[in-house]
């Protein structure tokens, strides 16, 4: 019998048999109806935090991250990182039996809405709970191909369901017109707003078709930012015929085609509100969003922590986002004080209980009920209150694979170096911790087929060993490779030795190859390199094709999908 039939089943965290008739919005209490509304950030590991509040049912479930970035990791070397990640994952893995657990407890005993952010490239958090590193959309879209974007997201929303949760806050609809940008850069399929519809579109029905509701962001655009919502409000300022043409239209092929929810922007756009970010602007999200797109699904904040929205108190947060439109609220506290962002879900019911009093209430009890019920039902079209088996081969291996042989891009070749043929190597490799371990696939790769490869791995800021290793690497070279990682902003330290590394080649009449591993914005920063190639996010699998490109071992298929300026 063919391998293929032989399909191992595992049960998900929610098969804690609920038993019970599926609850109707009636039978919840006001404060319950808010708590289905309400979805907390729960880091993995910390989510005793929030069992009282699952106990009440005061949530209706939770986006869950790790502690990267914002809290210090250890060290992740090559030599430590494999284990780490697995921890990780037994880390995750313990948090979402918990809390489905918990609510198996609850007064309606409601399971849990489950949410991440499955992304790549500069997006490295999903690898810190353990989850398989996920191809950039940037990468993607650059094999042009919507089967291979299809492909990639149904692995995904298989990974998703194999972990024990059951939801994606995504895919990234963001157009990256602005090379500077931030916060996007990869995460966007591209520049153009048709190219990008049409991928965010195959990327949001392979997640639905395979039972994962889909959030595509950040509506109505954060493509043409030039800060961070995280930290500060950023604006937009494009009339509004230019902002539907190159950024509001690319969601709408998601919308049209059904999607389960559009997750709104901390960003201001005076030409639609000259007032509110969209997030808390009822003329975007119902006017905009509702009436003229045509969107039915659920509309959701972002973080309500970020620093766009930093000052604002929890109460009047909950009455801008319901007086805006948002059904479902990401309402978080400060990742490093958990004691108090554990009562926010508390404190939201709280406020709507007790403004009801008033003559004219500040919350409208009848759109907390209709918010409500969109969840539950949701809820009960995924199958949530009854046990479900999942497939344990997910894909997804094979489906990176082929993103990367689709996607990796020959930039250019002006001076014919390639194929690499009977050369000595040296590659000089810039990249921090948690990339460390797969850009050995690219240097592996090349030692097998070429008589001599010294490699440098420098972290992304060198230091004065690293850039002596470079140098004293090169003189031993007859090639030298120079693989950059821009992030949100360039690293001056780095741009700064790349560039006189290139300087020094030239003089030494030594042929150089620049691989941009993750930004390739920053490629319009080289204009002397004369061999490029763009990886848009540093994989096993990225960094292995490259180098297979640059020996002639297959030929580059992917295109630029943006235009370097």
């Amino acid at each position: 019998m063919k391998k293929h039939l032989f399909l191992c089943l595992v049960f998900s965290f929610t098969a804690t048999a609920w038993g019970n008739p599926v609850p109707t919005v009636d039978d919840l209490s006001l404060r319950e109806q808010v708590g289905q509304t309400i979805m907390p950030r729960v880091l993995i590991g910390e989510q005793k935090a929030f069992k009282q509040a699952v106990l009440n049912g005061e949530v209706t479930g939770f986006f869950i991250k790790a502690k990267e970035g914002a809290v210090t990791q250890p060290q992740i070397t090559a030599k430590n990182q494999a284990r780490f990640i697995a921890r990780q994952r037994k880390r995750l893995e313990k948090t979402i039996r918990d809390l489905n657990k918990w609510a198996a407890k609850s007064p309606h005993k409601i399971p849990l809405l489950l949410a991440v952010d499955y992304e790549g490239g500069t997006v490295t958090s999903p690898m810190f709970m353990g989850l398989k590193q996920m191809p950039s959309n940037m990468l993607l879209a650059a094999s042009g191909d919507e089967k291979v974007v299809a492909d990639m997201y149904t692995a995904q929303a298989k990974e998703i369901l194999l972990s024990g949760a059951n939801t994606a806050l995504g895919p990234v609809t963001d157009v990256n017109s602005n090379p500077l940008n931030p916060i996007i850069q990869t995460r966007s399929f591209g520049d153009n707003s048709a190219d990008v519809g049409r991928f965010s579109g195959a990327a949001s029905r392979a997640l639905e078709n395979n039972g994962v509701p889909s959030f595509i962001k950040h509506f109505p655009g954060h493509g043409d930012t030039s800060s961070d919502s995280h930290y500060e409000q950023p604006v937009t300022a494009l009339p509004a015929e230019e902002l539907w043409q190159a950024h509001i239209s690319a969601f709408q092929p998601a919308i049209t085609a059904g999607g389960t929810g559009v997750l709104s922007a901390h960003v201001v756009y005076p030409a639609l509100d000259d007032e509110n970010t969209a997030s808390f602007s009822s003329k975007i999200l119902k006017g905009l969003l509702r009436e003229k797109m045509g969107f039915k699904g659920i509309i959701a904040t972002d973080g309500l922590d970020m620093g766009a929205v930093k000052g604002v108190g929890v109460e009047e947060i909950v009455r801008r986002a319901y007086g805006a439109g948002n059904n479902l609220l990401l309402l978080s506290g400060d990742i490093r004080d958990v004691k108090t962002a554990r009562t926010y879900p508390g404190r939201a019911a709280d406020y709507v209980e007790y403004t009801q009093l008033a003559a004219e209430p500040a919350v409208s009890a009848g759109f907390v009920r209709e918010s409500a019920e969109k969840i539950l039902k949701l809820k009960e079209r995924l199958g949530l209150f009854e046990s479900r088996a999942f497939a344990t081969e997910t894909g997804f291996d094979e489906a990176a694979k082929q993103a990367a042989e689709a996607g990796v891009t020959l930039v250019r070749d002006t001076q014919n170096l390639l194929p690499l043929k009977d050369k000595k190597v040296c590659a000089v490799l810039f990249a921090d911790g948690i990339f460390s371990l797969q850009l050995r696939a690219f240097t592996d790769t090349l030692s097998n087929h070429l008589p001599q490869v010294n490699a440098v791995y420098s972290p992304r800021t060198p230091g004065k060993a690293d850039e002596q290793a470079a140098r004293a690497c090169m003189a031993r070279a007859d090639v030298t490779v120079l693989g950059t990682s821009r992030t949100s902003v360039m690293d001056q330290k780095q741009y700064a030795l790349v560039q006189d590394l290139l300087k020094q080649a030239e003089q030494n009449n030594q042929p150089a190859v620049l691989v941009s591993l993750l930004n390739p914005y920053e490629i319009a920063l080289y204009p002397k390199a004369q061999t490029v190639l763009a990886l848009y996010g540093p994989t096993a699998d990225t960094a292995r094709i490259a180098a297979e490109i640059l020996l002639g071992l297959r030929p580059a298929k992917g295109h630029l999908p943006i235009k370097l300026k």
